[in-house]
């Protein structure tokens, strides 16, 4: 990427998180009195463009929809994302919706269910609907396959994918039927955080009720905070090893912390963080926290932090790799997401400091073999 590019991508992203700061940490949701610094057209709607690959469009417009601009050329491209954002509201409505169908088919066979990541994050926005998702991610505290039977006997099929879940659609919507919260078959040092997920599943994962979908829904429940605690972490962490952290995952994190910091088991979390050698990106995270958004919290443990990994990881925040181009499976797909897997070696080391990158990629190879030939299995 040009220098030139890199420069004006991270000087759009930082005044896109100063936007977040103000309109989720700062009480401030009304947003439209916020000052902003002069801004062309081609500023405008690249900012845009940027909150809306990062997930946080939503928080961004609320400081753009109140206000006059004089330039009709401005005002359209407010006015067109605009639209985006109306169509996110809707989206939300719709998973919410889906949801509350998926609950009441469990509820005939008298199975509870745990909705995470998606709608039960959204709850810690200001609007839940700022929150953008787009997959339903649930759990049936072990009882996937009988999950999948009640799917199948309204009309929805499943097929398994690479690890940790089932795969369906409803209304056009992916569900993700989790058997495992984490997968287990690459990174060997964070089954001790599945396992840990699953045992507070069965131990306290019916005490925070999934109120947002209404009274009448009675088996659906959402992550304790200290589940959460585990789980976003690591989420991050993943995602941030094979792609790049989104603002979305890191505004949730904070916001999140910002209501249940004081509710967190963080004892075991920490040892959790420790086992998993997740220490180096907790501090990194915390620091980014600490940095830009000028947050810390008082309950929260400090955690150690290497500064220029740190600057090295904003930075691939503000200019993430690009999107594959090609059709899926194709060899010039493959090709390109080898080249990427390889690029990412820096953040591997930071993620799973104590695994080879080789046998990492010989087990990915593996997988994709494996469902080319049909034998994949749970």
């Amino acid at each position: 990427m040009d220098k030139n590019l890199k420069g004006y991508n991270r000087y759009l992203t930082d005044i896109i998180v100063k936007i977040c700061d103000y309109v989720l940490l700062k009480e401030n949701s009304g947003g439209s009195e916020m000052e902003l610094p002069q801004l062309s057209v081609q500023d405008c709607d690249q900012l845009f463009n940027i909150s809306s690959m990062n997930g946080v469009l939503p928080v961004v417009m609320q400081v753009f929809e109140k206000r006059h601009f004089e330039d009709a050329k401005l005002r359209q491209v407010v006015l067109k994302w605009y639209g985006v954002v109306q169509y996110f509201n809707s989206e939300y409505q719709k998973r919410l919706l889906t949801m509350r169908e998926l609950a009441t088919m469990f509820a005939e066979k008298d199975m509870d269910v745990m909705f995470f990541k998606g709608a039960a994050l959204a709850q810690y926005f200001p609007k839940p609907e700022w929150r953008v998702f787009s997959d339903i991610d649930f759990y049936l505290y072990g009882k996937w396959k009988e999950g999948v039977d009640v799917m199948e006997q309204h009309g929805i099929a499943n097929r398994l994918f690479f690890h940790h879940n089932t795969e369906a659609s409803l209304h056009g919507i992916l569900l993700e039927n989790h058997y495992d919260f984490i997968e287990r078959v690459n990174h060997k040092r964070h089954l001790i955080l599945d396992e840990k997920l699953k045992e507070l599943a069965k131990g306290e994962g019916h005490k925070v009720k999934a109120s947002f979908m209404g009274d009448d829904i009675n088996n659906a429940y959402v992550m304790t905070p200290t589940m959460n605690a585990i789980f976003l972490l690591r989420h991050m962490a993943a995602h941030f090893a094979s792609e790049t952290v989104t603002l979305r995952m890191l505004m949730e994190w904070t916001v999140f912390l910002k209501k249940e910091e004081e509710h967190i088991d963080w004892d075991t979390v920490v040892s959790l963080y420790k086992a998993a050698n997740l220490m180096v990106f907790a501090g990194i995270i915390q620091h980014l926290q600490r940095t830009l958004l000028g947050t810390s919290f008082t309950k929260v443990p400090q955690f150690p932090v290497d500064e220029k990994k740190a600057e090295r990881v904003w930075d691939s925040i503000a200019n993430p790799p690009e999107s594959n181009p090609y059709n899926k499976n194709t060899l010039k797909y493959l090709l390109f997401e080898g080249r990427e897997f390889l690029g990412n070696r820096w953040k591997h080391k930071i993620v799973y400091p104590h695994e080879s990158y080789f046998m990492l990629s010989l087990h990915y190879a593996w997988s994709i073999i494996k469902r080319k030939l049909g034998l994949l299995k749970v």
